[in-house]
């Protein structure tokens, strides 16, 4: 058994944010139609086609395309960081290799048991495990400490347990 404090912060939730956003496909399309805007206005430029004020709202419109996920993302951590629970209060964090994960705080209390486990992610400062489509217990790493390690561990064995049930049933 582990255990673990969380204080999360808005940078942190930001950065497993801009992870989920840019692992999906829709992520990817955004930055590619944003490149897309640039090099038309600069090819249209480069051609005569536009002058230098319609070279300029391309690029304007091309950051637009490429900014707002990133603003949109970064004010939704701070909002969430500021009215959920979850994330404005210190968790505690149980791991069990029997009983799965449970997560308590002053206001509540979360428990995932390993079945539910589908996925785990791990981006810059957060380690993500998922437990639906959409719903994931968000790990600063910062709060690990020496517990990392094992704990990790832990994640991936249950995973592959998982994985290799599932492979079992089909």
């Amino acid at each position: 058994m582990s255990k673990i404090t969380v204080h999360m912060t808005k940078e942190a939730l930001y950065d497993f944010l801009l992870y989920h956003a840019y692992s999906k496909f829709s992520g990817f399309l955004v930055n590619i139609l944003g490149f897309a805007v640039i090099f038309l206005g600069v090819f249209s430029y480069a051609v005569g086609r536009t002058g230098a004020d319609g070279a300029a709202v391309y690029l304007i419109a091309a950051l637009i395309f490429i900014g707002y996920m990133p603003i949109q993302l970064k004010r939704r951590a701070k909002k969430q960081v500021e009215v959920n629970p979850e994330y404005r209060e210190t968790v505690e964090y149980t791991f069990s290799e029997e009983e799965g994960i449970t997560a308590r705080w002053e206001s509540g209390n979360r428990h995932v048991d390993w079945t539910e486990v589908q996925r785990a992610v791990v981006a810059p400062k957060t380690i993500g495990v998922y437990y639906g489509k959409d719903q994931a217990l968000i790990l600063p790493k910062q709060d690990f400490g020496e517990e990392f390690l094992p704990i990790y561990q832990m994640i991936v064995r249950h995973l592959a347990e998982n994985s290799a049930d599932k492979t079992n049933i089909t």
